[in-house]
């Protein structure tokens, strides 16, 4: 079988990890975790209200757009439909 992590590996022997390679990776750990950090703090102050906000307005102004859509009636007259349940 050929794996992938063979095909990455060298098959000569490479010196042990020095001061330099172990704060290199260090570094990128440290640089990846500020950015996800960054990201998850941008989108729970910044994203998430305007979010909340662009679907409040978004509601009051279909809201809004329906009932000027409705007809009004007229002379203070209330247009209702009822449904007649009889009981026996």
């Amino acid at each position: 079988m050929d794996y992938a992590v063979f095909r990455t590996r060298t098959t000569t022997t490479t010196r042990s990890g020095g001061f330099l390679s172990i704060l290199v990776r260090l570094l990128a750990v440290a640089v990846a975790g500020i950015a996800l950090l960054a990201m998850m703090l941008i989108g729970l102050f910044v994203l998430l209200p305007l979010l909340l906000a662009g679907g409040t307005a978004l509601y009051f102004y279909l809201r809004r757009r329906v009932r000027r859509a409705r007809p009004h009636p007229q002379d203070g007259v209330i247009d209702a439909e009822y449904t007649i349940i009889e009981h026996r």
